[in-house]
């Protein structure tokens, strides 16, 4: 990341890392790009999974999504979503 510290004006949703959000980004409307919620693609999948999950409780659909996802980096997850997670993940 390097010069890009000094920048960060957005946070990741899934883990909360700070990063660099620039204007073009931000005043999109038509659509939400990744950038506006998360840090990565990837955690942007993690992001709508759980999103999804917490808007319809659908949690076959939600761990379907989740098992295509890189959840590796849980541990660094923000609370709220390793919660949603492991619920998803558990079993009824």
């Amino acid at each position: 990341m390097g010069h890009m510290t000094n920048n960060i004006n957005a946070y990741c949703s899934i883990c909360n890392q700070g990063y660099s959000l620039c204007r073009s980004c931000m005043n999109e409307k038509r659509f939400k790009p990744w950038r506006t919620v998360t840090d990565s693609p990837e955690h942007y999948k993690i992001y709508m999974a759980v999103h999804g999950y917490t808007v319809t409780k659908n949690k076959k659909i939600a761990r379907e999504e989740l098992l295509n996802c890189n959840l590796s980096g849980m541990e660094s997850f923000r609370d709220e979503i390793k919660k949603a997670i492991k619920e998803i993940m558990t079993y009824d």
